[in-house]
């Protein structure tokens, strides 16, 4: 039996995006995605038979088996190239103007980079491609401008997959890399938060909310078209997006497709140093580190229409930690699986291969040891009651058992900052015992709380809270007239310090040699806490930006340093998604092989059945031929 249309809605679309740090990787896990299968052991290393010495070689040798037959091909979909199409929608005149005017400078200065803001060179050689340019403007236009909105995502489709327009957004960024990779990715930078900002790349002042999806709302008309034409062909559509890096617009896809996943590729900071370095080697002058921190905490508050790629990790489906064959090998050998139990490392291509098979065929394998610590941790995190970040840990023994869970949040008997009303605190009233007597009496606090809670502007805005909760941070507002950003100033525990704490307040269990996954990385003080306690091993996410790793865990004996191993697995909803089997394999198998195998109590029972229906079907038969002898009598009886 052909059990394939059960699975055909999940196999036919599907939406990857990709998330990531700067020279995490995530160019590379497009481009093989793209490219598909390979039985080259190079890229997907073949399973080992003849040495299977850990149940997840086991699972990577099924995963490896069903690639094989399934692992097709993606669609592409850039990022920054459908930037390039809201470019086109202006002529080449209004780049150029835009490339020398003011404003842009104004902006390169907010990041230090103001010496790079002259495009001369760059303008040069547009120069000299304005005739490409200048046709592609008026074919975009023209099917801008129609009104059939399937017919117009169709064109948009076949300009975006054409040679022609691919060949000129390449030379488009060529041109803009000739002098520095930092000068053209601050470029790109600014184009895609102008049009968050304003849906026109070239105007950085009309700020709207209504226009932060303008960029996915163009990627999803073309994933439509893509679908369309699937269905017409009946083949399948794999989307991969490189990438999404404001966790609005992955909000956007998540709403509209239960097909997509967003994945987080990851790296270690030393390696992922390494990279950049070499990726920025025009630019050794330039601090590019102020770029990159730019992209990672934005996206806050009025900055929506910003890059954060931090939340985007914090909101993906699945993490990828970005390791070659020659790192997992060496690190490998360091692993005594068993003394240490722990699961092996494995290359950023068989963890893909992992999750690929997942999405198509939910419930292949069973979820690693690290993912199901994982994703308590993760769901832990909701019940964190900072409004600012959400954070889970769990810490288990050497052999994975849940010792305790944690999550950021106020000390028992505190009110966390999530459930505070400021005008409580303004009037004095109602819940006013849930603050604190230094919020109460000191003068500098409170100062700066009615500077920014009681004034006319707060009033003014309070129709659009449209009931929301009117709480706030106070470590922020500490933060705003004290020296430094001081994080012990922070009313709540770190989910780690607060796991730490469970343990010792609820029966002392030893977590000697124990594992602490946590949803970010532990901090400073959190770091020395599990170098106390002995923990042996620390799962992580996303990096703190702290010192902890070279000033706290690998400092003193080298025996008792906890050892750090980026995170990778399927956590959140995605856990459900990708585990939960439509049916028995059991159940599965069968149908597909017309076979069951039944056991002896069951075959004896049926033939036990048989036997008793022959019987009864017999004593049917004889009874028939009493009735019938009895009938003879009576005939022969009354002839005489």
């Amino acid at each position: 039996m052909n059990i394939e249309k059960i699975y055909e809605l999940r196999k036919s679309f599907t939406i990857l995006a990709l998330t990531g740090r700067k020279g995490s990787g995530c160019s590379e896990v497009a481009e093989r995605l793209i490219q598909g299968w390979t039985d080259d052991n190079a890229i997907f290393r073949h399973p080992d038979t003849s040495n299977i010495s850990h149940n997840s070689y086991r699972k990577y040798r099924i995963v490896y088996e069903y690639s094989r037959e399934n692992f097709k091909p993606h669609i592409l979909i850039s990022y920054k190239k459908i930037l390039f199409l809201y470019i086109l929608l202006k002529d080449h005149d209004s780049l150029i103007d835009f490339l020398k005017g003011s404003r842009l400078k104004e902006d390169f200065a907010k990041s230090n980079l103001e010496h790079l803001c002259n495009f001369e060179d760059e303008i040069k050689h547009l120069q000299k491609c304005k005739d490409e340019f200048q046709s592609l403007h008026n074919k975009i236009n023209t099917i801008w401008k129609n009104r059939r909105k399937n017919e117009k995502a169709d064109h948009l489709k076949e300009l975006y997959i054409s040679q022609e327009f691919q060949n000129l957004s390449d030379n488009f960024f060529n041109i803009l890399e000739i002098h520095s990779t930092v000068k053209r990715n601050k470029l790109l930078q600014i184009i895609g938060n102008n049009l968050r900002k304003s849906s026109h790349y070239n105007d950085s002042t009309n700020f709207n909310l209504d226009n932060v999806f303008a960029v996915v709302i163009l990627i999803n008309d073309i994933i439509k078209s893509f679908t369309r034409k699937s269905k017409k062909d009946k083949t399948v559509t794999e989307i991969v997006i490189d990438s999404l890096r404001n966790p609005l617009e992955i909000m956007f896809f998540r709403q509209r497709f239960s097909a997509f996943y967003t994945i987080a590729v990851n790296r270690t900071e030393e390696i992922r140093e390494e990279v950049i370095k070499k990726r920025y080697e025009k630019d050794e002058q330039i601090d590019v580190h102020k770029l990159i921190s730019e992209e990672y905490n934005g996206a806050k508050a009025k900055d929506f229409y910003k890059q954060n790629v931090s939340q985007c990790i914090q909101n993906a489906d699945i993490h990828l930690a970005f390791k070659d064959y020659k790192e997992i090998d060496e690190l490998n050998e360091q692993v005594n699986l068993k003394n240490e139990n722990v699961s092996p490392y494995f290359s950023w291509q068989m963890q893909l291969l992992k999750f690929l098979s997942l999405i198509d065929q939910p419930g292949i394998v069973t979820p690693s040891p690290e993912e199901r610590c994982m994703q308590l941790a993760f769901t832990a995190k909701y019940n964190s009651g900072c409004i600012s970040r959400q954070v889970g840990a769990a810490i288990t023994d050497e052999n994975y058992a849940i010792k305790a869970i944690g999550w950021n949040n106020t000390p028992e008997g505190q009110v966390p900052c999530a459930l505070r009303n400021a005008d409580d605190l303004l009037s004095g009233k109602d819940d006013y015992d849930a603050f604190t007597t230094y919020e109460k009496s000191n003068p500098e606090f409170q100062k700066t709380f009615k500077d920014n809670y009681n004034n006319t502007r707060v009033e003014e805005k309070r129709k659009d809270l449209k009931g929301r909760n009117l709480c706030f941070c106070f470590k922020g507002l500490i933060n705003s007239y004290s020296d430094g950003k001081n994080q012990v100033h922070t009313r709540s525990l770190h989910a780690e310090e607060s796991a730490f704490l469970q343990i010792s307040k609820y029966g002392g269990q030893g977590i000697l040699n124990g594992k602490l996954f946590t949803t970010a990385s532990p901090c400073e003080l959190c770091s020395k806490k599990a170098y106390q306690l002995g923990i042996k091993v620390i799962y992580y996410i996303d990096p703190y930006p702290g010192i902890s790793l070279e000033h706290i865990l690998t400092a003193g004996s080298n025996d008792r340093n906890p050892k750090l191993r980026l995170f990778h697995g399927a956590i959140g909803n995605a856990y459900h998604w990708l585990y939960e089997p439509f049916m028995a394999y059991k159940d599965e198998l069968n149908l597909i092989l017309e076979h069951t195998t039944k056991d002896l109590a069951s075959m004896k029972e049926e033939l036990l059945l048989i036997k008793t229906n022959e019987l009864l079907s017999a004593k049917n038969d004889l009874q028939a031929m009493i009735e019938e002898n009895e009938k003879l009598k009576e005939i022969i009886a009354s002839k005489k």
